[in-house]
């Protein structure tokens, strides 16, 4: 019987194992297995588009009709919003009334110009002063050390909400905030306290001289949505409960929210420009049109939590009420996800109904990026924001981020 292409790539790495070929040689050819992997889901994922298990009452049956194409701007970036002119009295109310249809119609909305060129490139030097104190050997203008990283968590920080300086400054930017209280219609919000990721080039690395492709770098892709669709219709207030004990309390803030607690969103912030090969945010455009339908069709949160069929999604529980939904890999609707690209200092914030996720790089170039969330300081509890703020100060102290911030600015961060 012939084999097929992944199973000669299997036999050749082996091979090499077991004769002792270099590291990089390994992860070329690592690399070509996992694209050959990834290729095999693809198929799977067509030949199944019309198997019983996506049938007429699958994801992508509830939201084709709903999808949207997202409109491109001639340089090749998602169409975006220029926040400079919200400010303007002649300009604003306008602007307003283009980026809510825009947002209702879509989902998202990107606004441009929201960090400067100098507030990138310090988050930047932050990123970096961190992984070269962390991942022992790597030095950023060093390709020959890239290999001290991994792409195993999507290239997040190992520590679930990161408190340095510029990054702190960053959330609570007057352009940050104001993007998101146009969207969320308050002014009176709570920012998120989360990290940032960094993913890997994968194409023309100069690794000892030579160009190469490092497949192996490319971070897993995925489609999920950051709720608990069988509990997001609770009315409780869950974040009532949590005492923010550990630095992974804060994630709960995006995994607990529900409709009363509304409107939720997420956000990110570009900090170099971030194209389509570059990998990142991949959204279903328009999904929240048909979010409440979706939840019909999904069955029950137990079997979702029980299920091993990989055809088909579940629930990663998160403690109560709380939880995230993975959609399967083989789920044909990620043939309707898009990429939405950004230039640095942009400001993509999307409606957490928005099913979304992220694609692997591709490109020659970093991808560098800081996750935000914002939310209505009364979706809190007088108990749950007395916990936040111990421990929001605690860390603002220990990193030394809270000097020169304003009693504004504090009161957001949840001081």
């Amino acid at each position: 019987m012939s084999l097929t292409p992944y199973e000669l790539q299997l036999a050749v790495l082996k091979e090499l194992k077991a004769t002792g070929a270099d590291k990089w040689t390994l992860s070329r050819e690592a690399g070509k297995l996992k694209e050959l992997r990834s290729s095999s889901k693809n198929s799977k994922r067509k030949r199944e588009c019309s198997s019983p298990e996506f049938g007429e009452t699958s994801s992508l049956a509830v939201y084709e009709k709903h999808f949207r194409k997202v409109p491109i701007d001639d340089d090749g970036f998602v169409a975006s919003f220029d926040i400079k002119l919200f400010e303007s009295r002649s300009t604003g109310v306008e602007c307003s009334k283009a980026v809510l249809k825009f947002f209702h119609d879509y989902g998202f909305a990107v606004f441009r110009n929201v960090l400067t060129i100098q507030e990138c490139e310090q988050t930047q030097c932050e990123i970096w002063q961190y992984l070269e104190s962390s991942a022992l050997g790597f030095e950023r203008d060093n390709p020959d050390t890239y290999h001290h990283l991994s792409s195993q968590t999507y290239g997040l920080a190992p520590v679930p909400a990161v408190f340095s300086q510029q990054v702190v400054r960053n959330r609570c930017n007057p352009n940050v905030l104001r993007s998101f209280q146009l969207l969320l219609h308050d002014d009176d919000l709570l920012v998120s306290h989360d990290r940032w990721c960094a993913y890997r080039p994968t194409r023309d690395v100069k690794i000892n001289g030579l160009l190469c492709d490092v497949p192996s770098w490319k971070t897993t892709e995925n489609l999920h949505l950051d709720l608990n669709p069988w509990t997001y219709f609770d009315d409780s207030k869950a974040l009532d409960d949590v005492k923010y004990e550990h630095l992974r309390d804060f994630s709960k803030e995006i995994n607990s929210v529900t409709h009363s607690s509304g409107p939720n969103v997420q956000g990110v912030l570009a900090l170099n420009d971030n194209k389509v090969d570059d990998g990142g945010t991949v959204l279903l455009a328009g999904f929240q049109n048909c979010f409440d339908q979706w939840t019909k069709t999904i069955g029950t949160m137990s079997a979702s939590m029980r299920s091993r069929d990989k055809r088909i999604g579940h629930l990663v529980w998160r403690g109560k009420g709380a939880g995230s939904y993975k959609f399967s890999d083989v789920d044909p609707i990620h043939d309707l996800k898009q990429r939405i690209t950004m230039r640095a200092g942009s400001l993509l914030i999307w409606d957490q109904r928005v099913v979304h996720g992220s694609n692997h790089n591709d490109s020659s170039n970093f991808r560098l990026a800081q996750f935000v969330k914002a939310f209505r300081r009364s979706s809190m509890g007088e108990t749950g924001l007395n916990y936040r703020s111990k421990r929001v100060r605690a860390e603002l102290e220990q990193h030394n981020s809270a000097l020169g911030i304003s009693a504004k600015e504090r009161r957001v961060l949840g001081m």
